[in-house]
């Protein structure tokens, strides 16, 4: 598996806007201690853009069990690609996906597992193979 480098990201939101804490950046760190923490809400998403335009094969996320998304969209120029579903767990999840050649794209998450609609990464890397 080849990690594809992740140049820019975007999120829906941040819990109670402490991106010192809880920013998007620390869902590619590689850090197991560090995380994204969304604030609540119905819809999050989070828009990530790759140094070169290249497929992609596979999708691997970590929840924190009880703040994960029951469902999730990925999307490439607004249009759904694939629909994934993660499990309500703390293990890093992976998903064979069949991206076409895309320098970015967008994960929307609903179905969450928190009351709130928040969400906690830990996790999230895109591979080419």
């Amino acid at each position: 598996m080849v990690l594809i480098p992740v140049s820019g990201s975007s999120v829906s939101s941040t819990l109670q806007r402490n991106t010192k804490e809880y920013g998007k950046k620390f869902m590619f760190d590689g850090n197991p201690d560090t995380c994204w923490n969304s604030d609540q809400g119905v819809r999050q998403h989070v828009s990530v853009r790759f140094q070169q335009p290249t497929p992609v094969k596979r999708l691997r996320i970590q929840f924190q069990g009880g703040f994960a998304a029951k469902a999730c969209q990925l999307t490439v120029g607004g249009e759904v690609q694939e629909t994934l579903y993660p499990t309500d767990s703390n293990t890093v999840q992976e998903f064979p996906v069949n991206l076409a050649t895309c320098s970015e794209l967008q994960l929307l998450f609903s179905g969450f597992t928190d009351f709130y609609g928040r969400l906690i990464v830990y996790l999230l890397e895109f591979h080419d193979s």
